[in-house]
């Protein structure tokens, strides 16, 4: 479970439509790709149905990334060392 300050972190960096995993079976039996969010309405929704959410999310100090980015965790790697 991601607390919402967590979750708000991704948010903030990548937008929330971004951090909404459209392909998901959650996704398309809610219907969610006929109806229009607010970024607040949508991550209240994500938190209320984590299913929702695009994995992985992965921190690494102030950097995050949302879903499969290996470009982007090669270079939080290289800035870690």
């Amino acid at each position: 479970m991601i607390a919402p300050t967590e979750l708000r972190r991704f948010t903030e960096r990548h937008g929330a439509r971004a951090v909404v995993d459209e392909d998901s079976r959650a996704y398309k039996d809610a219907g969610l790709g006929f109806i229009r969010f607010d970024d607040a309405e949508l991550i209240e929704r994500l938190l209320a149905d984590q299913r929702l959410i695009k994995l992985p999310l992965v921190r690494s100090g102030n950097s995050v990334s949302v879903g499969v980015a290996e470009k982007a965790w090669r270079e939080m790697l290289s800035s870690d060392r």
